[in-house]
């Protein structure tokens, strides 16, 4: 296994809110997204730890059961484990999201490729 790796180098998930990078190991999980506006993550919770950095664009989320928020270029979001949220994203978006541990569940080859392909 590599220890270095090159964003470039990393295979790109199409997916239907946009493409997606992904980079794993053992404990924790980085991806970075390129999120189409309009598109959106509707409800849904995680046992995964979540924090989102949005590097540009803009979008609304509703985190628990607090009211719906905007997200501006620059600001970080902290999602609790097992906690329900949704996003929509209002202008195209630029993301890096980490997670702990590893969402297998969206990328089941995680388990065995650090880029989440089979």
């Amino acid at each position: 296994m590599s220890y270095i790796h090159t964003l470039a180098d990393i295979p790109e998930h199409v997916r239907p809110v946009g493409e997606l990078k992904v980079l794993s190991g053992a404990t924790n999980m980085v991806f970075w997204g390129k999120l189409d506006g309009g598109t959106m993550a509707p409800r849904h919770s995680h046992p995964n730890e979540q924090i989102t950095w949005l590097m540009s664009g803009r979008l609304a989320t509703a985190i628990g059961d607090e009211p719906e928020t905007i997200v501006e270029a620059g600001q970080i979001m902290i999602i609790p484990a097992g906690v329900e949220h949704e996003t929509r994203y209002l202008a195209d978006c630029e993301i890096v999201e980490f997670f702990s541990p590893p969402r297998t569940d969206l990328f089941p080859a995680l388990a065995t490729n650090p880029y989440g392909v089979e």
